[in-house]
């Protein structure tokens, strides 16, 4: 029987390769990944960039068929993969449509990840503050990009500038409760990229607000020990933007993005190695279990 339960938060998947070729084997593909781990690790998995994404951004209609792919994934895997619905605020009545299915009868558990960068749209728009709103009703938290390294004025990795706006969102809307997407990471030292986001968080708010959970993607990085300096360790979760771009067969879990072998990963990838990380960087077997899996049952209203 496995030991620990890992619950990611923010895994991504395609039913197509980057060559094209459409994945008639997705399910069987991706339980081999949780399969092949020694511990019991479940996923909360959304679209990945790539052909269903891309038709989500182009009719309205493509936002309901690509998260029923993640719902058919799930239907199969109960217990194993979890939901997270995938909306574009340009189309905001099929979104909420969308929404209402995703929720209220396929029972997904989180709104996201809110793709601000890659669909041109502020956090604070509109649209955008009517989808948190109507998350909110359904008790599910709204997860939103956040860039891991802040390293550019570009849109994409922009994370003080992903803060900002979404601060603009998080006063409009203070009932909802808001994930920051893959905001712990990098082997940047001196100082942690995550030091500068707290900064930010505790200028704009006074300290870290109760409506706020953090992700870990790396759990190498530097930024874990200073996270768990500053942060309350209820407030983070494992979340390692896991993908399917390489594969199948897929790539372990417990790879840090954008490495595409497993020989090229900076540690043997597994929930062991990560877990061993939060030990090494201070946190209590009692914080490891929230981190692993408590915070995100609670927040996400897992069994």
């Amino acid at each position: 029987m496995a030991g620990l339960t890992w619950i990611d938060t923010h895994c991504h998947v395609s039913a197509w390769g980057g060559d094209g070729a459409h994945r008639t084997g997705l399910l069987a593909d991706l339980l081999a990944v949780l399969d092949a781990e020694d511990e019991d690790l479940r996923m909360v998995i959304s679209l990945d960039v790539g052909v269903e994404l891309t038709r989500m951004m182009r009719e309205p209609e493509g936002i309901l068929e690509g998260n029923r792919l993640i719902h058919q994934l799930c239907h199969h895997a109960p217990g194993r993969l979890y939901g997270s619905c995938v909306v574009n605020p340009h189309f905001l009545e099929a979104s909420l449509e969308a929404m209402d299915v995703c929720f209220g009868d396929w029972g997904f558990v989180q709104l996201g990840e809110m793709l601000q960068y890659i669909m041109r749209y502020e956090m604070a728009d509109d649209a955008v503050v009517r989808i948190a709103r109507h998350a909110t009703a359904y008790g599910v938290p709204v997860q939103v990009h956040i860039s891991t390294s802040n390293s550019c004025r570009d849109l994409s990795c922009n994370g003080a500038m992903h803060l900002q706006d979404l601060f603009a969102l998080i006063d409009r809307v203070p009932e909802a409760r808001y994930v920051l997407a893959h905001a712990i990471g990098t082997m940047a030292a001196d100082p942690p990229v995550i030091e500068h986001y707290l900064n930010l968080i505790d200028e704009h708010f006074g300290r870290l607000p109760e409506n706020i959970w953090l992700e870990i993607r790396d759990f190498n990085s530097p930024g874990v020990p200073a996270a768990l300096r500053r942060v309350p360790a209820s407030r983070l979760l494992a979340g390692t933007d896991w993908v399917s771009r390489v594969g199948p067969p897929f790539l372990p879990y417990g790879m840090v993005f954008a490495n595409t072998t497993e020989r090229s990963n900076p540690y043997p990838p597994s929930v062991a190695s990560m877990a061993g990380f939060l030990r090494a960087a201070g946190a209590s077997e009692q914080d490891v279990a929230r981190i692993a899996h408590g915070n995100a049952r609670e927040l996400l209203g897992m069994k």
